[in-house]
């Protein structure tokens, strides 16, 4: 299976904008469809990719770092153009969902805001939007009244990132009060549960019936290895369990 690809991460010098002079840009690393979301509550569902380039973080086990830390701006009246010209809109119509990923899209919330009020304006509908987030950044109302599920990836200490830089509990309570709000964490042992419950469940941030366990691989041999320990861990503590789809099915494959 071969998604379609609407925008592929270029050197910047090769680059050149389709559109100058007082318009919104949006950095983008990679933009593609028909293919499916490969984890959390809507696993294995037809989706869309916009990469955002730029991230709060630099986790030690990030599978899309080689990605997102590369991208060029793209005015939005081209990203529409694209999305138009390629098959998208009609495809989003039909009920494909649009995820928000990067890196960290709420480093460019507002661009966003911007560029989906004019996708409503231009074609009359609002696709369904899901966002990825690692639970850094304050979304805004109107984001959050846009975004139809939250795909929250809190970090845990194996992330190699301090805590201070990783968690923020303003944030993790305001995401914690939305209905359509889910949190996956990405773990490889009962550790990593201890700390879930310490820093998050405890204190009153996350219901248990709104955590997902993910196991932390980014290659076909780790989600192997790992994945019955993390299903027997999910079980153990009556939470949902999620495989990393994409990773099963394509391996260490970008762009999928």
């Amino acid at each position: 299976m071969s998604p379609k690809i609407i925008i592929e991460a270029l050197p910047k010098d090769q680059y050149i904008p389709t559109y100058k002079g007082g318009l919104v840009y949006l950095n983008v690393a990679e933009f593609y469809f028909d293919t499916i979301q490969g984890e959390g509550i809507y696993t294995g569902y037809p989706a869309a990719f916009l990469r955002l380039q730029d991230c709060t973080l630099n986790c030690v086990y990030c599978d899309t770092s080689l990605v997102w830390k590369k991208g060029n701006p793209y005015a939005t009246p081209d990203l529409l153009a694209k999305m138009n010209s390629t098959g998208l809109v009609d495809k989003l119509r039909a009920g494909q969902h649009l995820v928000l990923t990067g890196g960290s899209p709420l480093k460019q919330q507002q661009k966003l805001i911007l560029l989906i009020n004019e996708f409503i304006y231009q074609f009359g509908f609002k696709p369904f939007i899901e966002i990825e987030n690692e639970c850094i950044l304050m979304p805004t109302p109107e984001m959050i009244a846009l975004v139809d599920c939250w795909n929250n990836s809190p970090k845990l200490s194996d992330s190699g990132m301090p805590f201070k830089v990783r968690y923020n509990s303003l944030v993790l309570g305001t995401l914690g009060t939305l209905n359509n709000s889910w949190f996956k964490f990405v773990v490889t042992s009962e550790e990593d549960w201890e700390e879930i419950s310490m820093d998050f469940i405890e204190p009153g941030f996350i219901e248990k019936d709104r955590i997902i366990l993910m196991p932390e691989a980014a290659t076909q041999a780790e989600l192997f290895s790992l994945q019955d320990r993390i299903v027997s861990m999910a079980i153990r503590h009556n939470v949902r369990y999620s495989t990393r789809l994409h990773i099963a099915l394509w391996d260490k494959k970008i762009g999928v």
